[in-house]
């Protein structure tokens, strides 16, 4: 089954991004990672220690809104200022690269696990779609 953002893109009147799957593939990662890192902060307030996941919590809510963000800003296939998703991507990746890293250090908590999975599939996806033999996305 095609997901309804690949139709959108395909419904869109303005010519097909010159960036392919992997631009489909980044906004479709980036966006469950947003809601996931969401639940994993929810998940980490319902814990009965949540002293020790202060500063989880609050890489779960930044990475929560920069992927959102950052899904936003790919979605949008109208004059895209390359620079700007760049950034993104840059961004996005660094973040969701340390939301892993400290929801790693928490493997007694399948929400933490679960949220590096999806952190570092983010961190991928954006890493992929920045090194994707694109050189007008690097500076």
């Amino acid at each position: 089954m095609q997901h309804l953002i690949e139709r959108m893109a395909k419904a869109h009147p303005a010519p097909e991004s010159e960036f392919g799957s992997e631009l489909g593939d980044a906004y479709r990662v980036t966006l469950e990672c947003s809601q996931v890192c969401s639940a994993c902060a929810d998940a980490c307030l319902a814990e009965h220690a949540v002293d020790p996941l202060i500063h989880c919590i609050r890489l779960d809510l930044d990475c929560a809104d920069i992927c959102g963000a950052t899904a936003r800003v790919l979605s949008r296939q109208t004059a895209p200022d390359l620079g700007i998703i760049t950034m993104m991507l840059e961004v996005c990746a660094r973040t969701a690269q340390a939301c892993a890293e400290e929801c790693e250090r928490h493997p007694e908590h399948a929400h933490c696990q679960i949220c590096a999975i999806a952190c570092n599939a983010t961190v991928d996806a954006c890493r992929k779609l920045l090194d994707a033999g694109r050189p007008e996305l690097h500076h």
